[in-house]
């Protein structure tokens, strides 16, 4: 087991050296027509949602809110009366 071990440890020698073309160009910015191409084509993948779904969704924000606001509001509610109860009982 130590051999295959030993077999398969990289060596620094063995490795290759990254071509230097290749880095040169990662390095360059691209040109202003290669941007537009590229915002072009992503604009392309962009699926945008109907009407029903957007009312659906909106809906549902709507009323999560409204629920979580809701139980916000009782939460500071009662802990407000304890709050006075326990001020009340200590003075």
């Amino acid at each position: 087991m130590d051999e295959n071990n030993q077999n398969n440890t990289n060596n620094p020698k063995e490795q290759k050296e990254p071509k230097k073309a290749n880095s040169a160009a990662k390095n360059q910015k691209p040109g202003f027509g290669e941007l537009v191409a590229d915002h072009k084509a992503e604009f392309k993948k962009i699926v945008w949602p109907n009407k029903s779904d957007v009312i659906k969704k909106t809906g549902t924000v709507i009323v999560t809110s409204i629920f979580i606001g809701a139980v916000v509001f009782c939460m500071d509610t009662v802990f407000s009366q304890l709050q006075a109860l326990l001020i009340n009982v200590l003075n």
